[in-house]
């Protein structure tokens, strides 16, 4: 069985959920339904801001993208995508020009300003 929690950790700080990607995650589908069942339940119904830290992941199809842009979305506030500046920029447009998330969502390379954005959905 596929578990989200070998592909991701998280944890919550100062009414922030952090959720980093292991490295090399490679997400399809079921890994995506997987990391959100597993984030849900470690929610437990609590609607929080999320920083997804995806700078250690190598790729997500197009599926996987469009689950989590919808799906993905549920019980977060907003999402902050930190990435690295030269490698998932075309990734994360993808996800956030084609899948459109249904929360605000947007992608920095400095933590301090992904938290900054974040804190005004608290």
């Amino acid at each position: 069985m596929i578990k989200g929690e070998d592909y991701a950790h998280f944890w919550i700080d100062e009414g922030i959920l952090h959720f980093v990607y292991k490295p090399n995650t490679v997400i399809d589908l079921n890994v995506a339904r997987a990391i959100v069942k597993d984030r849900l339940r470690f929610q437990d119904g609590v609607s929080y801001p999320i920083l997804c830290d995806i700078r250690h992941l190598k790729t997500a199809n197009k599926a996987a993208r469009e689950f989590l842009a919808e799906k993905g979305c549920y019980n977060a506030l907003a999402i902050a995508l930190v990435i690295e500046k030269e490698y998932l920029g075309t990734l994360t447009k993808a996800f956030l020009i084609i899948s459109n998330p249904s929360v605000p969502t947007k992608e920095f390379t400095d933590m301090p300003e992904a938290l900054s954005f974040l804190y005004r959905y608290k």
